[in-house]
């Protein structure tokens, strides 16, 4: 039944493609951040189950042209609730032709707030989650709701299997843009060494390929880095990241580098966890 819900997921979403909302499959903490993906709850529900986190996590991060973001998260016993936030400043619109003067300049906001449930049923385990999108111009604002879900199997107890669908839903149009949500099918193996856990995702995303690997040091150090492989024509771009978290038992905090070969720039997170 696991082998068959797997294949399913996948070639249910095989048609869709990222779009223009992708700033939702980026990842929303520093421990994602340094690992290279996003391992949000609201967007892989059934890391309730499998990744149980008793802590209320802050984040912040930062990248090119004053963008900022923030989200708050909450672990439950089976479920989790976050609210995220992006905001640009004043981004100017230029061609390729250089001039005094830009041809428009805009912000950009985006707002969204969502929850996540998951329930163990033998030895596989389920998750829905959902968000509630607010997206703003300067003159111009468009709402949605997406839809995500996910099922999760443990091989054994280093190998654990997930798979889900991300972003599956609808907003409206952003003034004359195109909001599609940038709707994925994805799969990911973790597997745990006797120091060390490895991860692999693969999915129909722009990046179908990310490696991420995290290493414990002195009891209370993380070191994390990952790898994000970019098919692309004529060369294959690879966007490494890389971070750490410190844990002072009530208190965690993590900082990572996220994506440090862009061409934009990287993208700084700083997250503070507290173990409630």
């Amino acid at each position: 039944m696991m082998r068959l819900l797997l294949i399913l997921l996948v070639l249910v979403v095989s048609v869709w493609s990222q779009s223009s909302l992708d700033i939702l499959t980026a990842p929303n903490n520093s421990r994602s951040a340094g690992l290279g993906l996003s391992t949000n709850p609201v967007v892989k529900p059934t890391r309730v189950i499998t990744h149980p986190q008793g802590v209320v996590d802050l984040s912040v991060w930062n990248w090119v042209s004053d963008i900022q973001g923030g989200t708050i998260g909450v672990h439950l016993k089976h479920g989790y609730v976050s609210f995220q936030a992006m905001h640009s400043g004043d981004i100017e619109n230029r061609d390729d032709i250089p001039t005094e003067e830009p041809l428009s300049t805009f912000r950009y906001t985006l707002f969204n707030t969502g929850g996540a449930y998951a329930r163990q049923f033998g030895a596989i385990i389920l998750g829905l989650g959902g968000e509630y999108i607010y997206e703003r111009t300067l003159n111009a604002s468009a709402g949605g709701l997406s839809l995500n879900i996910s099922a999760a199997y443990s091989v054994s107890e280093r190998l654990l299997l997930s798979t889900g669908l991300s972003h599956v839903g609808f907003t409206q149009n952003l003034d004359t843009e195109s909001t599609e949500l940038p709707t994925d099918a994805w799969f990911e193996i973790q597997y745990g060494l006797s120091n060390m856990d490895i991860h692999a995702e693969f999915n129909t995303s722009e990046i179908p390929l990310v490696l991420g690997a995290s290493y414990p040091l002195f009891g209370r150090l993380e070191l994390l880095g990952g790898l994000q492989i970019e098919p692309a024509d004529p060369d294959l771009a690879i966007h490494p990241s890389a971070g750490f978290t410190a844990n002072w038992d009530t208190f965690i905090l993590g900082y990572s580098i996220y994506q440090i070969e862009h061409n934009l720039g990287p993208r700084h997170f700083v997250s503070l966890y507290w173990n409630y």
